[in-house]
C-alpha cells in the first residue's frame, strides 16, 4: 500500500511541476524512445522468465 501511495505522489508532483513549466526529467526525445524500448523489453524478458519458472516441476 505504501508504496502504491509513494508512486502516486511521486506521479502527482511530476505533472504538477511539468503544468508549471518545470522539466523533471531533460531527457531528449530519442533518449526517451530508447529508455522506453528498453523498460518494455526488461519488462517483457522478466514476464517469460517468471512464466517459465512457475511450470517446472
Amino acid at each position: 500500500m505504501l508504496a502504491r501511495a509513494a508512486v502516486l505522489f511521486i506521479a502527482l508532483l511530476n505533472q504538477l511541476l511539468m503544468a508549471f513549466g518545470y522539466s523533471v526529467l531533460p531527457i531528449a526525445e530519442e533518449e526517451l524512445g530508447a529508455l522506453v524500448t528498453a523498460l518494455f523489453t526488461t519488462i517483457s524478458a522478466l514476464w517469460v522468465w517468471w512464466k517459465d519458472q512457475r511450470w517446472i516441476p
